[in-house]
């Protein structure tokens, strides 16, 4: 009754021309090699500030929906992964097209990329409202452990080092002490700078850390000339070598998929949920397991059809995963629910269990968006394939002045300040060198967003012990959460010195 609630709020024609214009252009980014989901949301947030706020939440998780499933397009017609998430459709989408069977790769991927987002939206209706009856009962001691295991699981499990990760998400709280402290009013870190005083604007810095520094990547790296070059007249030729009914799969091979699709989902459901990893392990993770238990293994990587269906149905799962945790417990897994947390907070929301008690309404219209946009990314995907197959052929040359025109109006929209201009920058600078270095980028945001809650927290449960850490440790579910963040850093920590035992191994045969 309460989803049927939700979908009688979300089908006015304002919200579903916001999710469907949101699907389209989620697609498109992540479609076009270099930009992905999270690159569209930081540069489309502004635009939700004139938006009611469920409004601007449908139109953030639209592009996130759009985006994650659009890296398909080009990781089969060019062999080059739009998103992180599409890595292992290329391995047998490119060889498919190749062989001339273009149109049949990208509606096998188009059809299980609903069938993933599906099986995780349903999961997500049914589970997130007990997970968030289990987080009310948390006082600030829980919420501080809670808080914590997240940073540490996300540091650890992103891209490069546990030293480098933890480096990155320590830099993002210490951004985040910038300004007057709430609770004391003192001002902090802002040399002098008055525009400082309200700390670092979380839209110019989201930007900045995500859109700018992509763009320089991008630019020095000339990945959009090299995408062009490949994207030539040889993908038309590629879409003019067959002819197919439909998506291309007739409903005996659906059924007999579904084998495949059904724990491929479950694992990126599983990997959504885990802090930091997201559809960029998801998909690899599932196209082993579907390689592993197959009967001729040996067909992966040549353009069979399996490869497929277990990238696509776990990237989209993924997005499920990831929004229980978001919506319940309030923390971002990954780049893209940070940009979701974001919008939240844009429009005075916050998300958590209190949230399903003082507004279930929007939960389920939230629940209802979700589903309502993985059916608007079917439609869109398959009547929309020409389009966006020739938006793959647009020079860099066109796309880049764009791309940097939207983040500039829409760092300055964030408070009307030229200051947040210099903000965007900056970070975007920050962003650029530390890819350059290997730092990843996700615990940075991420510290940042999460460094405000991490404080009040601790401060108030110190508060509340008289400065004393005892009463913490005497709180059952603190303990386990403070134990999960041990075991996680020592887990990390001897993965870390095994992988370097092996690598001075090799180099010492060598």
């Amino acid at each position: 009754m309460d989803l049927m609630n939700g979908f009688l709020d979300i089908f006015q024609p304002s919200i579903l021309w916001l999710l469907l214009a949101g699907t389209a252009v989620g697609i498109l980014f992540g479609a076009i090699p270099g930009l992905s989901a999270f690159t569209c949301m930081a540069i489309m947030l502004p635009l939700t500030f004139s938006m009611e706020p469920l409004q601007g939440i449908c139109f953030l998780l639209a592009i996130y929906v759009g985006g994650c499933s659009g890296g398909l397009i080009s990781a089969i017609l060019l062999g080059i992964p739009g998103t992180p998430s599409s890595i292992a459709t290329c391995f047998d989408g490119y060889p498919m097209a190749q062989k001339g069977q273009a149109r049949r790769a990208l509606g096998t991927g188009v059809v299980f990329s609903f069938v993933g987002g599906t099986i995780s939206a349903i999961v997500l209706v049914f589970l997130a409202p007990i997970i968030a009856q289990f987080a009310l009962k948390f006082s600030p001691y829980e919420y501080f452990t809670v808080i914590l295991f997240a940073l540490t699981t996300v540091a650890s499990l992103s891209e490069g080092s546990i030293v480098k990760g933890l480096l990155s998400c320590l830099l993002g709280i210490s951004f985040a002490f910038v300004g007057i402290d709430k609770l004391s009013a003192y001002t902090r870190y802002t040399m002098g700078v008055h525009d400082l005083a309200n700390g670092f604007n979380l839209v110019p810095l989201l930007i900045g850390v995500f859109a700018v520094s992509q763009i320089l990547e991008n630019a020095a790296s000339r990945k959009y000339a090299k995408a062009s070059e490949k994207s030539g007249p040889s993908q038309k030729d590629l879409m003019k070598t067959e002819k197919v009914k439909g998506f291309g799969l007739s409903w005996k091979e659906f059924f007999y998929q579904m084998r495949n699709a059904i724990p491929c989902g479950a694992i990126g459901l599983v990997i959504g949920i885990l802090p930091g990893i997201g559809g960029n392990v998801s998909n690899l993770m599932a196209y082993a397991y579907c390689k592993n238990r197959s009967k001729t293994p040996e067909k992966f990587g040549t353009g069979f059809i399996d490869g497929i269906v277990a990238s696509e149905t776990a990237n989209n799962a993924t997005v499920g995963g990831a929004l229980i945790v978001l919506l319940t417990l309030g923390i971002p897994g990954d780049n893209a629910t940070a940009m979701m947390l974001a919008g939240f907070q844009l429009h005075g929301i916050a998300p958590g269990p209190l949230l399903f008690r003082t507004n279930a309404e929007m939960i389920y219209a939230i629940f209802a968006a979700f589903l309502f946009a993985n059916l608007a990314m079917l439609i869109i995907e398959f009547f929309g394939l020409p389009v966006f197959i020739k938006m793959l052929s647009v020079p860099g040359s066109y796309l880049l002045p764009a791309v940097i025109a939207f983040c500039f109006v829409g760092s300055f929209c964030a408070n009307n300040r030229v200051f947040d201009i210099f903000v965007m920058i900056l970070f975007g600078l920050i962003g650029f060198i530390m890819k350059r270095f290997g730092f990843p980028l996700a615990p940075l945001v991420v510290g940042f967003i999460l460094a405000p809650m991490l404080e009040e927290n601790l401060r108030r449960s110190l508060m509340r012990t008289e400065g004393s850490l005892i009463p913490i440790l005497q709180s059952p579910i603190a303990v386990v959460f403070l134990l999960l963040t041990l075991v996680t850093v020592i887990l990390t920590i001897r993965k870390e010195l095994k992988n370097y035992r092996q690598s001075k191994a090799q180099a010492a045969a060598a």
